[in-house]
């Protein structure tokens, strides 16, 4: 019993130690690293405050890229203020835990709180132009309170922690410099001489139902041409009525010979007046069409020109015809006054 009672009194000793000197401790952590950054301000920006874009840079993923590929780990709007990621990883050093995105002023300043279970720690980001580039700050502040034992673990935070900044915002560099610049997307503006008539069918979908809609919807018209002899004229279609970030408007459409085509109760013959477009041709996968659409709007804004009507997308090359993304080409039509 004696033996008992000299071990309850040193361990009651040690925790008045530790509780004494951490009165004398930091009851907070601050840690700042940056990184310049030699690429588009806009295209920074969005790496990070697209939630999706973070398996393309962040340390973790090089740990268990898995948890960037769920979609169910992110909130139905993954950008900006609000987007919210969360994750239940098996390896060790990523954990569980859910990053959300509390402030965003655009191409600017993104703040973020970040909730591992045992400690909350809040993020911020800096995007500051420089001479050189985008100067892009990273950095993280954790409240402890008057909690002792959460003081001790803040003398080894910043060791913990900062060898995985240094490496996010190098292979943030890494990606944003390799991305093609928004001011080298190359947009005309063209007149499309005759309408163009195409079946198609239209409806409402949600975010995450737009990875299937295109090939659900190309297969039974593909079927109806099939049944009524009918050729295809051109190139795959998609317009795009309206978008939000909770649902969006979508015509898809193959192109025909003219207005005699019939379509049947679901399928429609549709046309797309002549008229004069702003266009541009996107390159490679689909995740970085907005760099594209972001440089025709940009080059509309210059120009001052008056949209008339919903934006489409003819696939010139697509998953159908070229299983290497790398060699998909999508051009993107805006029609104009």
């Amino acid at each position: 019993m004696n033996y008992l009672k000299r071990i309850a009194l040193v361990l009651l000793l040690f925790i008045v130690i530790i509780v004494i000197v951490s009165i004398f401790l930091p009851s907070s952590f601050q840690m700042e690293r940056k990184i310049i950054i030699d690429a588009d301000k806009e295209q920074v920006f969005n790496q990070v405050n697209e939630l999706k874009n973070w398996k393309n840079w962040a340390p973790w993923a090089l740990k268990d890229q898995i948890i960037y590929h769920n979609e169910a780990s992110y909130s139905s709007n993954s950008s900006g203020e609000g987007a919210i990621f969360k994750w239940d990883s098996e390896n060790d050093e990523v954990g569980k835990g859910s990053l959300e995105i509390v402030e965003s002023t655009p191409h600017s300043y993104i703040k973020t709180i970040t909730n591992f279970g045992f400690i909350e720690s809040f993020g911020e980001w800096y995007f500051n132009d420089v001479e050189n580039g985008i100067e892009v700050v990273w950095g993280m502040k954790v409240e402890f309170g008057f909690n002792p034992f959460s003081k001790f673990f803040g003398l080894f935070i910043e060791d913990q922690v900062a060898p995985d900044y240094k490496l996010g915002l190098e292979r943030l560099k890494l990606f944003a410099e390799n991305l093609p610049k928004i001011h080298q997307v190359k947009v005309k503006k063209e007149l499309m001489e005759r309408d163009l008539w195409f079946l198609s069918i239209r409806d409402s979908v949600s975010q995450t139902e737009m990875n299937n809609i295109h090939g659900k919807i190309y297969a039974k018209i593909n079927q109806h041409m099939d049944e009524k002899g009918i050729t295809l004229n051109e190139f795959p279609l998609v317009i795009y009525h309206f978008w939000s970030d909770t649902l969006i408007d979508i015509e898809v459409g193959l192109p025909v010979q003219d207005s005699t085509i019939v379509g049947n109760d679901e399928i429609k013959i549709n046309k797309i007046r002549s008229t004069y477009v702003v266009t541009a041709v996107h390159y490679g996968t689909y995740e970085r069409l907005p760099e594209t659409y972001f440089g025709i709007n940009e080059w509309m804004r210059k120009n001052k020109v008056v949209v008339t009507g919903p934006p489409w997308e003819s696939y010139l090359v697509d998953p159908a015809t070229e299983p290497d993304p790398n060699k998909w080409k999508t051009a993107i039509y805006f029609p104009i006054e």
